[in-house]
């Protein structure tokens, strides 16, 4: 699809960026293609890793903000936002406290690189997608802290605590809503670009219980994911930005920079074949 294409459907145009932890790279070299061919949206919608890229984005458009996001995404390492302490993990385990891991350092990552800004106040409308962990209701988070609705919506079960935002409880927008296009209809898109991030090769099983456990909740998130483009909802025009997958998982933060480049390779190619 050329940008002459795109240029064509109906607006306003929502950039959809799913999550996917480290995979969420991908979406950075996406983004400078895109802005490279001059395809700016109205709205973005994040979910997870995909809140990151699309909150920072929202202040940061245009070719300068795009480098700046692809610098962050260059030097991020994994103890920038996760640190396994043995003493959190067993009371985890015995079920004394909520996550195996606390969001402490994600949170300071996110108010390096956010400060004490709103989402309402964004250059270019940004909404971010949580999980309401009591009723299972996917949340478009679109005012209020914007470091805190990210780290609600990135809030991966188990592994990060659930963050309390307004009196209700939020965990991973992924939980219910990756793919989040009846939210971004919602939201008044008429057309929605989905960024989407590299899904899981085939390889062997795992066989320890938390690489099986992450494992199968990747596939099944990818399978409901599938399953919302296949039927988008009716009114809303959709495009996915396809990606190959990846042997690289959701936890391998600082080792997916390359991703960066192949994002924008793709989508070059994608933009420029007739």
């Amino acid at each position: 699809m050329t940008p002459e294409d795109i240029a064509e459907l109906p607006r306003p145009l929502a950039f959809v960026l799913p999550g996917g932890g480290a995979l969420g790279a991908y979406q950075v070299g996406v983004l400078k293609a895109l802005t490279e061919h001059g395809i700016i949206p109205d709205l973005l919608v994040g979910v997870s890793a995909g809140s990151v890229n699309a909150t920072l984005f929202a202040w940061n458009g245009g070719i300068e903000g795009v480098h700046r996001l692809e610098r962050m995404w260059r030097s991020i390492k994994r103890r920038d936002l996760m640190r396994l302490e043995l003493g959190r993990l067993a009371m985890g385990l015995m079920g004394r406290r909520p996550s195996f891991l606390d969001s402490m350092h994600g949170h300071r990552f996110m108010r390096r690189h956010l400060g004490e800004r709103l989402l309402e106040h964004a250059p270019t409308r940004v909404a971010v997608i949580a999980t309401d962990l009591s009723n299972g209701e996917g949340v478009a988070l679109s005012t209020g802290d914007a470091a805190r609705a990210v780290l609600a919506s990135s809030a991966f079960p188990g592994v990060f605590p659930p963050v309390q935002i307004d009196g209700r409880t939020y965990v991973d927008g992924g939980v219910v809503a990756d793919v989040p296009l009846d939210l971004t209809l919602q939201l008044g898109a008429a057309t929605a670009l989905v960024l989407c991030v590299p899904a899981l090769a085939a390889g062997p099983a795992p066989k320890h219980a938390l690489d099986i456990l992450f494992r199968a909740s990747s596939l099944g998130v990818e399978a409901h994911g599938r399953s919302v483009l296949f039927r988008p909802p009716v009114g809303l025009r959709v495009i996915e930005i396809p990606a190959l997958a990846s042997a690289l998982t959701t936890f391998d933060v600082g080792k997916s920079v390359g991703m960066i480049d192949e994002g924008y390779e793709r989508t070059v190619l994608w933009l420029t074949l007739p």
